[in-house]
């Protein structure tokens, strides 16, 4: 029973669309095709609470894809094999191509196709860079939002291309 849900944890995360990427652009997205790779120092299946929990140095990848955190927590639907939500916690960072997205947490909820940065999140491109308290993607959207907490203020940074002056 233990090997099913670690097997289901595997097989649901390699076979769900999750879009970890901060990000959507055309011919940048994640390669599903390709194998996601989860190293971590323990993992934990909670049947009865339908979770899978990785921590320590947590590094998930596929493709040109990185995710890393201190801990990724795996969060089945009720009554389902299906993934309801994944919350990486704890100096994430995410990785893909020239793009980097850190927070201390980022939570992707599966149905709603969102992603969620909390805490510090900043997301950079090769040198512009959006910073704030909390960093919202509609991936459906293609719609980002970034708020800030009432004493702080969101900052964006966008250096012209060259040739565009």
């Amino acid at each position: 029973m233990m090997f099913r849900w670690l097997l289901l944890t595997l097989l649901t995360i390699a076979l769900c669309d999750i879009p970890l990427t901060f990000a959507v652009e055309a011919g940048s997205e994640i390669d599903r095709s390709q194998p996601i790779v989860i190293t971590s120092r323990q993992l934990e299946v909670l049947q009865q609470q339908r979770q899978s929990i990785f921590t320590g140095e947590v590094v998930a990848k596929q493709g040109e894809m990185t995710l890393y955190a201190e801990k990724l927590i795996v969060v089945f639907q009720q009554d389902q094999d299906q993934v309801e939500r994944l919350d990486a916690i704890g100096g994430v960072r995410v990785l893909q191509l020239d793009r980097v997205a850190t927070a201390e947490k980022a939570t992707f909820h599966q149905m709603e196709e969102t992603l969620v940065l909390v805490g510090d999140a900043e997301v950079t491109q090769g040198n512009n860079k959006v910073a704030g308290d909390e960093i919202t993607v509609y991936l459906k959207d293609n719609r980002t939002v970034i708020k800030s907490l009432e004493k702080s203020r969101v900052k964006a940074t966008i250096i012209p291309e060259k040739g565009q002056e």
